[in-house]
């Protein structure tokens, strides 16, 4: 028997190690190679960790265990986006305005996230469409 929402939620948890060890590798190899130094990689791990825990916490709500209606559903899943974007203007925003991290190393932290999101996905995906 397949259960879609468990293999959703393990897919979820597989991206979301993959996002965190491709931020933690581009925010070291950041903190090498820019000027600015170790500033710049925490800026770039702040920025990757903001993408993932959005995203952790849409997939908590978004994919509660049990059937419900497509309301419920549909409830569910802009709510999971309303969070996700939520918590990650905020850790953007408490970035640059208190810890004032550069803007830039924080793009490039999301931009590593979502790119790694992006990949292991489709990985995951390729992977289980083959029989």
């Amino acid at each position: 028997v397949s259960d879609p929402v468990a293999r959703s939620k393990r897919m979820v948890r597989q991206a979301a190690l993959r996002q965190v060890l491709v931020v933690a590798l581009a925010a070291v190899a950041a903190g090498l190679l820019a000027p600015q130094g170790l500033r710049f990689g925490f800026g770039v791990a702040v920025g990757g960790i903001a993408i993932v825990l959005g995203s952790l916490l849409a997939s908590r709500i978004a994919l509660a265990d049990g059937v419900a209606p497509a309301n419920v559903v549909l409830v569910r899943w802009f709510a999971g986006i309303v969070i996700r974007w939520g918590v990650f203007l905020a850790v953007m925003i408490g970035a640059v305005a208190v810890w004032k991290l550069p803007p830039l190393a924080l793009l490039l932290g999301v931009l590593a996230a979502l790119v790694a999101y992006v990949v292991s996905v489709s990985l995951q995906s390729a992977r289980n469409s083959n029989p």
